[in-house]
């Protein structure tokens, strides 16, 4: 999946949102509240073909699934009232749009076997339903309403997908989980991908020869330690800096991201400025190596002159930046717009030091 545009209607506060350009890497912008995090989750959904599975990662993520008690089990369950945007109060007008006219995913609800957008012949009562590339739909018994909320059933026997749920990289702001940690690495381990790990690690630091995760005494959890050249001892890796560890978690991410896309928010997070230019060489390196699609957010100038400086270098491959923001047309009423810079227009505002966050 490459996208070249993206159109976003109607999920959570983006109302409608058209990017109308979109490079090999992308950088979003603006302010907090402005609906950069809220584009990674819209891409994490198409990437997945609505997967239930990525469903309840974005929705634990934000702490906004809930457990509804049946007469046989207590079912873990997922308002979609919450990822639907609340500008118009009845959901069943209000369906959701992500993509472009390549790729798209289009969902919402069905009230007695109807909408207004599409003719679905469905047993009376309420159900929610997606579209893929007008091809492949899926639909989903609604298990309850409750002050205006539909809830839909996301237990793990709830659906037949087959589908891989992250078949794409996907880095949120959630402390890390360690086990999950270890797991992405056992995966790699003794492949060629971990020899790319190791590979991209001594880009910042030359003296790591190896790396493990491995147990401590009476503890379940596993921390990854490194190699040194010289020294004979472990080295616990949170030692060696936050940078390191904020990179080998972007780095354990490339291997399911390889031909599909990279979703990074706040890029910055625990990457001093100075190693942000090399960092973001690496990314460049590696999007054009495995034909990954990047879409990266940060609230940071030191990020974004690093990024516009790499973009400009990069003459192979394109590096966009698009600011989202609420639109000063009064006809917009302040709904949130992307404003797109490519390379060129952003590395001449980085240089005259204009604001573009």
């Amino acid at each position: 999946m490459h996208l070249e545009s993206l159109k976003i209607k109607n999920f959570r506060i983006l109302e409608d949102v058209t990017i109308e350009k979109l490079g090999h890497v992308n950088l979003i912008v603006g302010k907090n509240n402005s609906g950069k995090s809220t584009v990674l989750e819209a891409l994490a959904l198409l990437a997945s073909g609505f997967n239930p599975e990525v469903m309840l990662f974005i929705s634990n993520n934000r702490n906004v699934y809930r457990h509804l008690n049946t007469k046989d089990t207590e079912s873990k369950v997922f308002s979609i009232e919450n990822i639907i945007s609340k500008s118009n109060e009845d959901p069943f007008l209000n369906w959701t749009y992500i993509g472009n006219q390549s790729h798209y995913l289009t969902f919402g609800y069905v009230k007695n076997g109807k909408n207004n957008n599409l003719d679905i012949d469905r047993e009376k009562g309420y159900s929610f339903t997606y579209f893929i590339d007008d091809r492949n739909f899926m639909n989903f018994e609604v298990k309850a309403i409750s002050n205006r909320a539909l809830f839909m059933d996301m237990s793990e026997n709830s659906h037949h997908m087959k589908k891989k749920a992250f078949n794409f990289g996907y880095i949120t702001t959630n402390n890390i989980d360690l086990n999950l940690f270890a797991s992405s690495w056992d995966k790699i381990a003794l492949t060629d991908d971990e020899n790319l790990v190791l590979e991209m690690l001594k880009l910042i630091d030359s003296d790591i020869t190896n790396l493990a995760f491995l147990s401590l005494v009476d503890s379940e959890t596993r921390i990854p330690f490194v190699r040194l050249k010289n020294i004979e001892r472990r080295i616990p890796l949170h030692q060696m800096g936050d940078g390191i560890f904020r990179l080998l978690q972007i780095i354990l991410e490339i291997p399911k991201s390889k031909n599909s896309i990279l979703l990074i928010d706040e890029f910055e997070n625990g990457l001093h400025y100075s190693v942000q230019p090399k960092v973001w060489e690496l990314i460049f390196e590696l999007a054009h190596r495995f034909n990954i699609q990047v879409f990266a957010t940060t609230h940071s100038w030191d990020c974004i002159e690093s990024f516009s400086q790499v973009a400009k270098d990069r003459t192979d491959m394109e590096g966009v930046l698009f600011r989202m923001g609420h639109s000063v047309r009064k006809s917009d009423k302040g709904k949130l717009i992307a404003t797109v810079f490519d390379e060129d227009d952003l590395y001449n505002l980085t240089k005259m030091n204009i604001e573009v966050r």
